[in-house]
């Protein structure tokens, strides 16, 4: 009898592993809330060039509970532990040399993702939101202005927005509608900040209602100032869903 219960309950055990694993070639971390429901708000971490799933991660544990984080690995291998959304070459100025088709790849990557994590944990497909560091944020912003109404709001973190992002035939009426908060280091030597402000002026010029930008002394990546703001930005932007708002 008590070998037929063990058996049962390893096979409920295995069918909720099952159910919770991902469709997906992206290698990714999960941090899951103590309770989840339809309701509940979906977080995805996107790393910088060169970095790694486990980059940004640490940051799950101080950010609102009620959210499912996961924490994605880019498809582009650089060198062992080190990996990108798409490959790069380093030019003089802070400037980049890029094929824009790898970035469209990635982001169906993503997209294909969310999606798939959504229906694998049953939670909420209109509360996704985006966080991404560097080439991360520059992916935040291609995803969000190509399909706004996938994501509820962007964090991009010392990044800059693509000139072909800008030109993307989009709806810009719901990409107005995403919440941007966009920070940037006054000293940061891989990204402009002058970037991160052209960004900004971009989207208050497509009238995006809940726009956001901080600027912090320090290089190229987040201070804990920020991550303090990251997370009262987030709970504030959960909260305002719960009361009825997008």
């Amino acid at each position: 009898m008590k070998k037929t219960i063990w058996f049962i309950l390893l096979l409920t055990i295995s069918f909720k592993l099952d159910a919770q694993k991902i469709n997906t070639s992206l290698t990714y971390l999960v941090k899951e809330p103590a309770q989840i429901t339809n309701k509940t708000p979906v977080l995805i971490m996107l790393h910088g060039y060169g970095s790694n799933e486990t980059d940004l991660f640490e940051l799950s544990e101080s950010l609102d509970s009620r959210l499912i984080v996961f924490s994605l690995r880019a498809p582009n291998t650089i060198s062992g532990g080190s990996f990108a959304w798409y490959l790069m070459e380093f030019l003089a100025d802070q400037q980049f040399k890029y094929d824009y088709e790898k970035t469209k790849f990635s982001s169906q990557k993503i997209l294909s993702f969310i999606s798939n994590a959504c229906k694998s944990y049953g939670v909420d497909s209109n509360q996704v939101f985006l966080l991404g560091f560097s080439q991360g944020a520059i992916m935040s912003f291609e995803i969000a202005v190509s399909n706004p109404k996938k994501i509820k709001g962007v964090m991009a973190l010392s990044g800059r927005m693509l000139e072909e992002t800008k030109l993307a035939k989009t709806n810009w009426q719901a990409v107005a509608q995403t919440k941007f908060f966009i920070a940037h280091g006054t000293s940061d030597n891989v990204i402009k900040i002058s970037d991160a402000e052209k960004a900004k002026r971009f989207l208050k010029s497509k009238k995006v209602i809940d726009l956001s930008f901080h600027a912090y002394p320090s290089a190229h990546t987040i201070t804990a100032k920020e991550r303090d703001d990251i997370k009262s930005w987030l709970t504030k932007a959960i909260n305002l869903k719960a009361a009825g708002s997008k």
